[in-house]
């Protein structure tokens, strides 16, 4: 050999070093370029921002006014027109009788303007007819007057007309107005004033005609035995109406 073994192994050992160093370098530049890739040419942009929002229970306020004592009948009435009042209560009690009759009066009024759309429905569970409501010796269910029941029903304010004197039983007459209340019903939008709305409201009118050629079936002997009945009897046999009607307003969605 031409080099002694020493400078041999030196010759080695700075070729391993010049591939080291390159090898270095490369992965110096690698680093170098990858650096400049995140640093600018992978950049997005980027917006931010910050959204809130706030709310109050919507407003309901509805009230309902139940006429405790009604103006559905009274103590003193005036049967026959163009004359003084000719029906008078003795008593501490409102009375009904030939002659007499109440148009379209209301038990409940409604007030509020919520803020949500609601359902205003009607029942008369506690409707009736109780005592000895007969126009004869033989006990006959007689009963001469004509109910009519007023009321938002679908789309458009309608009257049901309940003549009593056709019926053959108390019950007959209170599932006839039990129904015709129940029937009546209206929605609203959101923010309606419910006082302004009285016209599809329940109404109730209730006449006792004077004549019976009025009324069907009615006669006068009937009407006399059925006062005959309400002079004679006492407690529960009294013959007494009574109509006592439930409102009840009910968000919708």
């Amino acid at each position: 050999d031409r080099f002694p073994e020493s400078l041999r192994r030196s010759s080695i050992m700075t070729k391993k070093k010049n591939v080291l160093m390159r090898s270095a370098g490369l992965l110096l530049a690698l680093v170098l370029v990858t650096s400049c890739f995140v640093g600018s040419t992978f950049a997005k942009y980027v917006t931010s921002g910050d959204a809130a929002d706030n709310a109050r229970v919507a407003k309901w306020g509805v009230s309902i006014t139940a006429h405790a004592t009604g103006d559905v009948f009274a103590k003193e009435y005036d049967a026959i027109a163009g004359q003084d009042n000719t029906v008078i209560a003795g008593g501490e009690y409102k009375v009904i009788a030939p002659g007499t009759k109440k148009d379209n009066a209301t038990l409940v009024t409604l007030s509020g303007k919520p803020e949500v759309s609601v359902q205003v429905t009607y029942n008369a569970e506690h409707f009736s007819l109780t005592g000895n409501w007969i126009g004869d010796a033989s006990n006959t269910f007689y009963c001469p007057l004509i109910i009519k029941v007023t009321g938002k029903v679908g789309d458009a304010v309608k009257t049901e007309t309940i003549n009593c004197v056709e019926k053959t039983s108390a019950a007959e007459v209170e599932t006839a107005v039990k129904n015709a209340v129940a029937a009546c019903s209206a929605t609203y939008g959101p923010n309606t004033d419910l006082s302004t709305v009285a016209g599809d409201g329940l109404k109730i009118s209730w006449e006792w005609p004077f004549e019976g050629t009025a009324n069907p079936g009615q006669t006068d002997a009937k009407d006399t035995y059925l006062g005959n009945q309400a002079a004679t009897a006492t407690g529960t046999d009294v013959p007494a109406i009574h109509i006592p009607v439930t409102a009840t307003v009910t968000q919708i969605d």
